[in-house]
């Protein structure tokens, strides 16, 4: 067998062509391990910032148990006939109502189910 003449008028067309090529694979390879490192790394911030928002989820809704908890027992302190202590038990009604939708929803989001979102017929707020 042989080899390629360097004395051939061609010979430099070849080794030009196989140079370029390496060139191209290794500017190729390189893009792919930045575009897979970029991608990797928007995966993590994903998943920090559903973290964070689950974190705040949570915190809302111990919060606003809280404030219902803290209204029932100014409720208790009024007299049972009291005009103020019935339209505060029915505020409480609605917010324990709003805060059931909320633990649900937070209850189908950590499950991986898509949560059910409200509609005028069983939106708690209307």
């Amino acid at each position: 067998m042989q080899g390629i003449s360097w004395r051939c008028p061609g010979a430099w067309w070849i080794t030009a062509s196989v140079v370029t090529m390496i060139l191209m694979i290794g500017v190729l390879l390189r893009w792919r391990r930045h575009q897979a490192l970029r991608s990797s790394r928007s995966r993590a911030e994903d998943i920090a910032n559903a973290a964070a928002a689950r974190s705040m989820q949570e915190f809302m809704l111990q919060s606003g148990q809280g404030l219902i908890l803290r209204f029932e027992a100014i409720a208790r302190q009024l007299p049972p006939d009291h005009p103020t202590r019935l339209d505060l038990i029915a505020a409480i009604d609605r917010a324990e109502s709003v805060l059931e939708k909320g633990l649900d929803s937070a209850q189908h989001r950590r499950d991986g189910m898509a949560p059910s979102m409200p509609t005028p017929d069983n939106d708690p707020l209307s």
